[in-house]
């Protein structure tokens, strides 16, 4: 939790950074939509690893309840928005004009609730190939009172959700078992779309 990405504070594992530089790659988004953006650290990383990846013009959109962004930067839009109420803040009209492939990241509350609802607000709004990432379903398995008040929600959030849409979906288990078996904050949270 002490990262920075170029003085900007980036709250991600160092398995998940190399496992987003694979899948960067592999899928050269042209927008990431970030679901919790928080300081903004994992926004500015995203756009310049895919600027390095040949995508000359990212796009990505990091939206938070309550955003502590205290940079600009035009490759990134910073909207305010709630995880529970996405249409408020991503409008249709707005999700046209984002480029394809996208890879969105749910890294809300780790409450199920949010991470259900980024899920389900995101099924029909996905094309084939582009990505979803849910993240921190390793709350789970940390020692803590306080990770106990999720109730493994990411976790329970992604097997319910594949339970109903499991078809239109794969588990990239290359990316979950790079390091070895779901050696990743983001167990069974890498999931394409078919």
């Amino acid at each position: 939790m002490q990262t920075v990405y170029r003085g900007v504070r980036f709250l991600k594992n160092p398995f998940d950074i190399g496992l987003y530089l694979q899948l960067l790659s592999r899928l050269k988004p042209k927008t990431v939509i970030e679901i919790c953006c928080r300081f903004g650290g994992s926004a500015l990383w995203f756009a310049d690893m895919m600027r390095c990846h040949g995508i000359e013009h990212p796009h990505v959109i990091a939206l938070d309840i309550a955003p502590e962004v205290d940079f600009a930067d035009p490759r990134i839009m910073v909207i305010q928005g709630d995880a529970a109420a996405l249409g408020n803040s991503l409008p249709d009209t707005l999700l046209a004009t984002l480029p394809r492939p996208w890879l969105v990241v749910e890294d809300s509350s780790h409450f199920y609730h949010h991470s259900m609802a980024t899920l389900e607000f995101f099924h029909n709004r996905l094309d084939v190939g582009d990505y979803i990432v849910v993240e921190d379903g390793i709350v789970e398995h940390l020692s803590g009172e306080n990770y106990r008040q999720y109730q493994n929600g990411p976790n329970r959030a992604v097997a319910d959700f594949l339970a109903k849409e499991g078809t239109h979906y794969s588990v990239d288990t290359e990316l979950c078992d790079f390091y070895g078996t779901n050696a990743t904050y983001n167990p069974n949270g890498w999931l394409r779309r078919k």
